[in-house]
This record gives C-alpha cells, structure tokens and sequence, in this order.
C-alpha cells in the first residue's frame, strides 16, 4: 500500500534557443503545495533533480500518491512571441495534468490522461507567450505510477496530427474457399456456391521447366430435384459447414422447410492416386419425391465418373466416385467399381474418418491449449498433410505452399522448412522425414556459374538446397527478373536448422551420417563460400523481398543459425575440423550482423543499403536467432513494429511498399507473437496468436496471407501451408 501524502514536484528547466520543435530537458523538483509555483519566478535552491519522463516511484519517491508539479523555463525567437500561437504537448500523465504558462492556467480544470493515447495537447495563446516563458504543471496523481510518464515533452509551432486509435477488427468469415485432397491430388469446394472446381491430378503447379499440372475438371455439383424440379442450393439455408475438424473431408449441411441435405467430399489417402469421393444425401419424410445428380463441367480426357443411388427409409443418397489416368484405359474405371464395392453404404466416409484419426492420434498438442485453438491447430495439421505429396520419387515429400491453380502452388524453401518444423513439434516425424529426403534428394545447383551484364551471380560451387522453389519432378525452379536471377541465400541457414531439429527430435544418426557430405560440402559449406567483403552473406532476395538485390538481415541471420547448427550436426559425426570452421564462421557472421544492421535508434534494419530507415518485419522471424529477447536491439525492434506497423489487431510487413504496408501480414504477426513471447511479453504475445487464431477458426481453420485493410478480411494467396498452418503450429512450441 502507497502513503498518500501531497507531493509538489517543481521542476526548473535551462532556457533553450527556440529552433523547430523543442524538447524539454534538466528537471528539477520540490516537495509542498504552493500556488505560487505557476508563477515566473520562485526559489529552487533546496530542490531535487528528476528524470523526465519516467515515474517519480522509480527516482526514489516510493509509496507515494499525490500531487506533483513540474516546473520549465523556454526561449523562443520575437516572431514566434507576436505572430504564432503555440502548442504544449504532453506525453502520458499518471493521472491528471494541469498545465500554466507564465502562471495563467492553459486548462481551466486538471484533465484525465487519455489511456487510449500517448499524447496531450495544450494551446498555448500568443497573448501569454514573452521571450523567456516558465511552464509549470501540475500532476494529480492518486493510483498508479505518478508523474509525465512518457514524453517528449515538446513546444510545437503546429497542432500534432493525432491519429484516432483504430478500432479493433472482430473475428469474422471472409473465406469460402476450401482445399482438399490426399497427397496425389486435389480440388476446392465452394461454400456459398455449393459447388466444386479445380480438379488437379497434382499438387503442384509447375512439374517442370515448361509443363504446368491441367486442371482435370473445371467444375462439378451436386443436383437436387423435388418433383423433378431442381432446387437452387443457394436458397437453402446452412446448418453447418467446413471440415470435419482435423481431417480433409469437407462436410456441409443445409436444410428447408421441407428437407435436410447433406454433401461430403474428400480424396482417399487409401488410394495413391488422383481420386475423389462425394456422398449427397436428401433426409425428408416425403423423400420419395426427391432425387440426386452430380454433373461435370470441363472434362480432360482420362477423368473417370462413377455414381450409383442409394436409399433407405427417409434418406436418399448419391455415391460418386472420380479418378484420373494421364493415358485411359479400362482398368481405371475397374478401379473406380472396385472401390465402390469395397465400401458398400458410407463405408468409404466412415473408412476415411477413421483413417485421419488414426493419423491425428500421433499428434503432440501443446499443454492447455485453449479450444478454438486446439481446432485450428489440428485443421491447421490436416491442411499440412494435404499439401505434401505422396507420389514416388523425386516428387514425394514435396509440400506446396498452397494448392493450384494459383502460381504459388510450388514448394518453396521456406515453406518446406515451416512445414518440417510444425511436423516434428506436433509428432509427425514421418512427414518431416519425407519433406527433408525430398530436399535432399532434389536436383539443385543450376546457378552454380550464372552470368548477368558480365557479372557471374552464380554460387560457384555445387549446393543442394534450391535458391529459389522447386517444380514437381524434384528439380530448381530458377527465375530471372529486372534485377537478374532470383536468389534466396537463407534457404541454406534453415534447411540447417531442420536437419538439426530432425536428429534431435528421433536420434536418425544414420540419416546423419548417410547426408552428412552432402550437408557439409553442399549446404554449410555454402553459406561461408557466399559470405562477402561484408562479413555477410552477399546481397539477395531476402524473404521474398521485391526489388533489386540487398545485405537482409533475415538471409545472414538464417545463415548464421544455419552455421550453429552446423556445427552441433558436425559434432554429431566426430568432424570437429568443420565444427571448429563453423564456429568460427558463426562468430564472425555475428558480429557482421551487429556492426551492420543495428540503426542509430537501436532497432534492426531489414538491409543495409539505402540509409537507415528500413523495416521489414520478416526481420522477427531471425531476430531471436541472432540476439537474445531482452536485449536492446530485440526490444527496439518489437517497438518499432509496434510504433511504424501496426495495422488494425496486427502488422502490416513494410512500412512504405504497397499495398503490403496496410494489409496485415499474419506471418509477420504469428513471428512477432513468438517473439513476444521470448520477451515475456506474454499479454501481447497472446493477443495476437490468439487474434490470429480466432480469425481462422471463422474461416474453417485456414490461415491467409495478408488481412485487408480496415476490414480484416483474408486476402491474398490463401490459404498458406508451410508459411500459415505450420507458422501457427509452430509458434505453440519453444525452439
């Protein structure tokens, strides 16, 4: 408990030379309540000095609530005295401010501290102002910290433009989109359509350099007639709709006055082909009258339909079922009838139901984990096991970075790597097994020697880790833009970090041993060949960063992470001559990083070229990597994200490039959540994991790119694989 006594703070500040907009410095203060100190002069020589801002508990006045004065005096130009009216701005007060300049009262009744801001503002008319003014103010505090808690404390020449707090966005549904598929293939199911699209035999968009995976069929629905008459799906009303919560099986049920109607679709991952199964279900006691179909629209040769009709008492049903043969034959409708027979009734749903919890029952889930949470968590994995392919070699273990049609339908590095991570956190070390043996058994190194205007932009030696994606058939997709090839660097650093975490989480020495010339001489080995005047790893792309080629502090940062594990991975084999090569690289590459991009402020830049005045922030995905969480430059950083790019309930990515500095960039939030947490800033950490969260269990459990501006609603590529499910898993979990 506080001792409430009356505390009068008077605070005597040097004049300064008036030169824009001032802050106010060397603070001086007494204890007593007089009137008279608003006025200009008065005897300070038995005062204290003080700090400003800051709280007066924390500069040797505990235990006290009360009232306080703070006491200045300032200078400013003849001009300025005749022709400008002033402004007294304010930092945060604990709790009421009463400001007087040359001892007449700028407010007539001490004001509260707006909680929702850090600013107060006062007009100071030009009446009252001389040459040399004293500004005092009186602070009534009575609960809480006491005293101008926050600052600067500024005269200005204009009103500051105050930005209005934005309202909080709430959780919501702006997505109805949704994937599925079994690792072969995959298609989408419209929600507010009722219907289906984008068959693709292939999770991937690009197989290779020049072939894209085909959409198979264009679009398919189910039909249902009452009387022969078909009736508009739209018109009905939901009941429920999504997945059943953690598996592929989309479920949506819609009802009317007169019937219940049901459709579940899902691709089997008993079938190691491209397959599809629909059941469409009518309930109503007069269901004589109702009959199902389910049509096709943009057939591609070898797309193979079976549908058969079902009844019992008042329910009828459709069975269909669709598989895809590049060159048809007979054996592949023999196919679709033998799986139709193998699963009389719902045997195949119920079979399938069974088969994802069988999957799920491996699950790690975190301790505690709230319910909307756990949901999405296990859609989350779901999603993560659609998206990796289980065709043969070289294809399988692929993971895509979400589903095609769209572009980014490939398997990029980062998100491969994500998704590992969320694989071994949760329990899933078979997939994370397949995703690693398919990175290292893909076919890179074609900017081993590359030439751009004279200039060789190769690697120059053999690596195994693509610098940018990978097509379907296992091989480096290269991409050349205005600036030359398209490189990332930091793919090197993270595959790393996998291959770490894999040993470390199953004890796999042999697969250790089996890669480790590969891992040394090709991934860890890069990353010091490809180190620069610098100190850091040369100028690339950095995290999908557009523009011309820079020193990111995300790709030295990955790197040096990389050369860690490095060398705990090189003690593992007894090859201590590379462990003692790495560490060595590591140290330097650190102190590269510290020297380069920690800006005057103390936060950390996102490059070093162009100034200062650079934030990304996929610089919290490696921010933890390098400093530790209480350092200074960690909490500089997190503070300016939190002060340049705030969005709504989040972060937008940059600060100036559009439109990604308005939208929120959920990647950025779910990385700036975990280093919230690494800061103990629990509070904050889980506001936005939990904001994230929310917004995906609205949206069947799918995570997107971006939120959009002012409305929170899911923008961008959606939804994100590795980049979202596996980022969201991940963060429930400690490095």
């Amino acid at each position: 408990m506080k001792v409430v006594k009356k505390i009068f703070i008077l605070v005597l500040i040097n004049s300064f030379v008036w030169a824009g907009n001032p802050t106010i410095n060397n603070w001086l203060f007494n204890i007593g309540d007089d009137s008279s100190w608003a006025s200009i002069e008065i005897n300070d020589s038995n005062w204290y000095s003080i700090n400003v801002p800051g709280s007066w508990e924390s500069q040797g006045f505990a235990n006290y609530d009360g009232i306080a004065w703070y006491r200045s005096e300032f200078s400013i130009d003849s001009g300025s005295v005749w022709n400008d009216t002033l402004f007294l701005c304010l930092g945060k007060v604990g709790n009421r401010a009463h400001p007087f300049v040359n001892g007449v009262s700028l407010t007539e009744a001490a004001q509260d501290t707006d909680t929702n801001s850090d600013l107060k503002c006062f007009v100071i008319p030009h009446v009252l102002l001389k040459s040399d003014n004293t500004l005092a103010i009186r602070v009534d505090n009575q609960t809480g910290d006491g005293g101008l808690l926050s600052g600067p404390i500024t005269i200005l020449m204009t009103p500051p433009q105050i930005k209005t707090p934005e309202k909080r966005q709430v959780a919501h549904r702006s997505w109805y989109m949704l994937p599925f598929g079994n690792g072969v293939s995959s298609a989408f199911y419209d929600v507010q359509r009722r219907s289906f699209s984008n068959f693709t035999p292939h999770l991937y968009k690009p197989s290779d350099g020049t072939e894209q995976t085909e959409i198979v069929a264009v679009s398919g629905r189910t039909i249902l007639f009452n009387k022969r008459r078909e009736i508009d799906l739209s018109t009905m009303e939901t009941l429920s709709s999504g997945y059943i919560n953690g598996t592929g099986i989309v479920h949506h049920q819609l009802h009317n006055k007169n019937c219940t109607f049901d459709q579940f679709a899902f691709s089997p991952f008993s079938s190691n082909h491209a397959f599809w199964v629909f059941y469409a279900m009518v309930t109503s006691d007069s269901v004589e009258n109702y009959s199902l179909n389910f049509e096709f629209e943009g057939l591609a040769p070898g797309m193979n339909i079976g549908k058969w009709s079902f009844r019992e008492n008042n329910r009828k049903w459709l069975f269909v079922v669709c598989s895809y043969t590049k060159t048809p034959d007979q054996k592949s409708y023999t196919a679709i009838q033998k799986f139709k027979n193998e699963n009389p009734g719902f045997s195949a749903l119920v079979n399938e139901i069974e088969w994802w919890k069988k999957w799920q029952k491996n699950t790690v889930l975190p301790q505690d984990i709230p319910k909307t949470e756990r949901s999405v968590y296990l859609q989350s994995l779901a999603l993560l096991k659609m998206a990796q392919s289980r065709e043969r070699f070289p294809t399988r273990g692929l993971i895509v970075q979400t589903f095609p049609p769209d572009d980014l339908a490939v398997a990029s590095v980062p998100g491969i790597c994500f998704a590992i991570d969320a694989f071994l956190k949760s329990g899933h070390f078979e997939e994370a097994l397949d995703a690693l043996q398919f990175v290292m058994n893909g076919n890179s190194g074609a900017l081993k020697h590359y030439n751009w205007s004279g200039e060789n932009r190769g690697l120059g030696r053999n690596y195994a880790v693509s610098v940018n994606y990978y097509h379907g058939n296992g091989s480096e997709a290269t991409d050349t833009g205005e600036y030359g090839p398209v490189i990332y660097l930091g793919n090197f650093g993270l595959l790393l970090w996998n291959l770490r975490q894999y040993i470390e989480a199953t004890n796999d020495y042999r697969f250790l041993e089996y890669y480790w010339p590969k891992i040394s001489s090709e991934i860890a080995d890069v990353i010091i060949a490809n180190i620069d005047d610098t100190g850091l790893l040369r100028a690339d792309n950095g995290f999908f960063n557009p523009g011309a080629q820079k020193h990111y502090f995300y790709t030295s940062a990955c790197g040096y992470r990389g050369l860690i594990d490095a060398v705990w991975l090189a003690r593992m084999v007894n090859d201590e001559n590379r462990a003692r090569q790495y560490e060595t690289a590591a140290i330097s590459l650190r102190q590269a990083i510290e020297e380069h991009f920690i800006a005057e402020s103390g936060f950390v830049k996102s490059f070093i070229e162009d100034g200062e005045n650079n934030l990304d922030a996929a610089i919290a995905i490696g921010l933890a990597w390098v400093f530790t969480p209480q350092d200074n430059s960690s909490k500089s950083t997190v503070d300016t994200f939190t002060k340049k790019l705030s969005r709504d309930n989040g972060f937008a990515r940059f600060e100036t490039i559009a439109p990604m500095e308005k939208n929120e960039w959920v990647l950025g939030n779910l990385m700036i959540s975990r280093l919230l947490d690494y800061m103990t800033s629990f509070e904050n950490a889980d506001r936005l994991r939990t904001w994230v969260g929310k917004q995906a269990f609205h949206n069947y459990g799918l995570i997107p790119e971006y939120y959009s501006a002012g409305n929170s609603d899911y923008t961008g590529t959606v939804p994100m694989c590795g980049l979202g499910a596996g980022a969201y898993i991940s963060i429930f979990w400690g490095e």
